[in-house]
């Protein structure tokens, strides 16, 4: 039988159940399940984030309580109380992030900014991983749209129950945290959810066709452009800022604020930068602090530099570099740790929280810049009397963990340490174990998991990323505060003071903290390992004829007198970047920590004279022009064809295909199609009939006309009987009306009529609905 309900058609068979076979409570089911599979989604993204920083189980706790919460109060409270208990929620764990950030609640406009900051940084792109804390910063953010949105679902409100999920989880893709598989299940979880509570309103009703035809083509639709969705987490990102795909350098070198670490990589040769210093050094480029089991990410955010940096605390030695940039750089290298920068470049450069410089935006070859660092100048003894009195800022910062860490790994990690009485002692322990038991290689496979733990475990060789990875993580085991660097090697000397740093001297090394002094580097890779492989690729290179794997200063130089690694020995001193020992090789100063100083006098550029790198195309005195495109630029540009237009795909057409689906679907659904249809029959009376069918079709379309103009003829009213209502109430005068009907008549009930009487019926129809044009705005409402 058929039941109506306002203007909502429901058909239903005897046995209560839809006509589509599913019963109202199957679909009301469905729906419930599509806003869990919303929450699961949004909520799956936040426990990636509690697995690095800890609090995944106050996490889940958390979204259990407001379930409960929500399923309690679904029918006691109004949706208008729901609302507000779900603000409330989360203004409570909102205050608890700003109290462990140190702020608090008690200063209202601190906070307000506090919040407000923080909201447009993730909104504009800033990772939750980036933030310090991040963990806390979660249980602020899940209770609202978990509450509400269970409360309306199960109030039956099921488009509304859609959107506190989905402004969460479109928040997250805009943080950069959601990845693909998340954001495509919430978003057909919302789909779901929205659908099949329509088909439970409907009851299914076969008529409710054009829902199922909605959410098909939207999951296709979804399916095939998830090209578009914000690369997350799981997104390798060095592979996407970085121009040197697939080499080392591509993975560490471009320092992005998170980097994630690949398995097999190449080496480039290619001549990055040149070095003119007062000591050799490594080329800093990037500090992270936050392990995620299979990368870094750096937090904090980087903030414009407006002047000289203060130096590390203790003894420290002043170097000047002057950087001149050979290609393409991201990054601006520095010897440990740079305290002021000079040069055009000044106004273009960044500061990030863990003291580096880095530029707003590419330096091009031709840029150049001096820099002043302060490298620590400590002793052995000074390092191991350093003790544990580490700031608060240091401790909360480095000494993070994944939630994951094996009790075996902190076993095997105190098990090496077990004869160090210091900080520093374990430390050279680690660095020394590591360079003894692993060998070095290019070639190794990306395991799955903790990187750290695999490495130390399973892995016999691996690259500087993974030696370098594994000591940060096992003193962070041993509670000693310690971070991952990336920067470059020292590179080929070329003359007493000046080196040309190719790609294949990326590097990653460690650095410890220790108090009253700073950071210091370690060195845990084994340094002659790697410089074979690195000098046999650069010979290759030379011999193949590769292009820009030397400057005029270098391609004489042979590469066995130029690669300047610090050897080993048996003393427990520092034997990394900057490090040296006494003749007695009792006691060894380390040079290379945070730093200070002041700028430096020279030309009115900045650069001394003396530190001004040769310039091969133009000698000394080359004077950079940054308005002026690069070659390859200019070259790039005069090749741009629209021959370099992507092929067409076939899942373009799919895609197009869904979409028009969809839009069809969409278009029957509000009644679109409908309207269409009747309009067209309007306008155009369609192929010649016989003339008793072509009169009858004329006065039907005559009847839209008035209907839309006037009112529609009532059930069980006659034409004449209409036609004179609409005479007697005024709203007609028009003899065409009149004339049409009569037509009508004649070829219903009467003798039929001519073939110039059914041209001339239709004729004045279409003139009618020619002039009703005017008045098309009336056909959308």
């Amino acid at each position: 039988m058929s039941t109506k309900t306002g203007d909502r058609s429901r058909t239903i068979s005897v046995d209560g159940q839809a006509e589509t076979g599913l019963s109202p409570k199957t679909f009301r089911l469905l729906a419930l399940g599509g806003v869990g599979v919303l929450t699961a989604s949004y909520i799956s993204v936040l426990q990636n984030v509690t697995a690095v920083v800890g609090g995944t189980q106050q996490l889940f706790t958390l979204v259990i309580l407001m379930l409960a919460g929500a399923t309690v109060l679904a029918h006691t409270i109004t949706p208008r109380t729901a609302t507000l208990v779900s603000i409330v929620a989360g203004a409570l764990g909102f205050a608890y992030y700003l109290t462990a950030t140190g702020l608090g609640v008690g200063v209202v406009f601190s906070a307000t900014d506090k919040l407000v900051s923080d909201t447009i940084a993730l909104a504009t792109g800033l990772s939750l991983l980036q933030m310090m804390e991040a963990g806390v910063w979660t249980l602020g953010f899940a209770p609202g749209p978990v509450f509400l949105s269970w409360y309306l679902v199960l109030r039956g409100r099921y488009t509304l129950s859609v959107i506190p999920g989905g402004v969460a989880l479109l928040f997250l893709v805009l943080t950069g945290d959601a990845a693909v598989l998340p954001t495509l299940l919430g978003a057909m979880g919302a789909i779901a959810a929205v659908g099949f509570g329509e088909l439970e309103h409907y009851r299914g009703t076969i008529m409710q066709a054009d829902i199922l035809a909605i959410l098909f083509a939207a999951m296709i639709v979804l399916s095939l452009s998830v090209t578009l969705v914000p690369g997350g987490t799981s997104a390798p990102t060095f592979l996407v800022e970085s121009s040197h795909d697939g080499t080392l350098e591509g993975s560490i070198s471009s320092a992005p604020d998170r980097t994630t670490i690949a398995g097999d990589v190449d080496l480039s040769p290619e001549v990055r930068f040149t070095v003119r210093s007062d000591e050799e050094s490594y080329w800093r480029t990037g500090v992270y602090d936050r392990f995620t089991g299979d990368g870094w990410v750096r937090t904090g955010q980087a903030e414009a530099y407006s002047g000289p940096i203060a130096p590390p605390p203790g003894e420290t030695e002043t170097i000047r570099q002057t950087v001149f940039a050979e290609d393409t750089l991201d990054v601006m290298p520095t010897a440990s740790h740079p305290v002021d920068i000079e040069g055009d470049i000044r106004e273009n450069t960044e500061l990030t929280t863990h003291g580096q410089f880095r530029p707003d935006e590419p330096l091009i070859e031709g840029d150049v810049y001096n820099v002043e660092s302060a490298v620590i100048n400590a002793s052995t003894d000074e390092l191991s009397d350093a003790g544990t009195d580490y700031p608060d800022s240091v401790e909360n910062r480095y000494l993070q963990r994944t939630e994951g860490t094996s009790s075996e790994f902190e076993a095997r990690t105190a098990e090496i340490t077990a004869d160090a009485d210091t900080p520093y002692e374990a430390a050279v322990a680690i660095e020394r174990h590591l360079r003894s038991s692993k060998d070095y290689s290019l070639n190794v496979s990306r395991p799955e998991g903790n990187v750290a733990e695999e490495f130390l475990f399973e892995m016999d060789e691996g690259y500087c990323v993974y030696f370098a990875t594994t000591m940060t993580q096992m003193l962070r085991a041993e509670e000693i505060p310690a971070r991952y660097v990336t920067g470059y090697t020292s590179g080929q000397q070329v003359d007493d003071n000046e080196w040309v740093v190719r790609g294949l001297n990326a590097h990653t090394w460690v650095e410890v903290y220790f108090p009253d002094h700073g950071w210091v580097a370690f060195e845990p890779t084994p340094g002659d390992s790697r410089d074979s492989v690195h000098n046999e690729r650069l010979e290759e290179a030379r011999e193949d004829g590769e292009e820009n794997v030397d400057t005029d200063r270098s391609e004489d130089v042979p590469v066995t007198e130029t690669e300047v690694e610090p050897t080993e020995s048996d003393d427990p001193a520092f034997d990394g970047p900057n490090g040296s020992e006494t003749e007695n090789g009792t006691e060894s100063n380390v040079t290379n920590g945070p730093n200070s100083g002041g700028p430096g006098s020279g030309p009115d550029d900045g650069i001394p004279e003396q530190y001004r790198p040769t310039d091969p195309r133009t000698g000394p005195g080359f004077e950079q022009n940054l308005s002026t495109p690069t070659d390859l630029e200019t070259e790039a540009a005069e090749n741009e064809t629209d021959d370099d237009a992507p092929p067409f795909a076939p899942e373009n057409a799919a895609l197009g295909i869904a979409i028009l689906i969809g839009l069809a679907a969409g278009a029957h659904r509000t009644g679109a199609t409908r309207r269409v249809s009747r309009e067209a029959q309007l306008q155009w009376h369609g192929f010649q009939r016989s003339p008793e069918a072509d009169t009858e079709h004329a006065y039907r379309r005559l009847e839209m006309l008035l209907e839309r103009r006037y009112r529609s003829r009532r059930p069980g009213e006659s034409m004449r009987q209409y036609l004179d209502s609409l005479s007697r109430m005024g709203y007609s005068s028009d003899d065409r009306i009149e004339r049409v009907g009569r037509l009508y008549e004649r070829s219903t009930y009467g003798n039929g009529v001519s073939r110039e009487e059914a041209d001339d019926a239709v004729a004045l129809v279409d003139a009618m609905a020619r002039e009703e044009l005017p008045l098309i705005g009336r056909f959308w409402r």
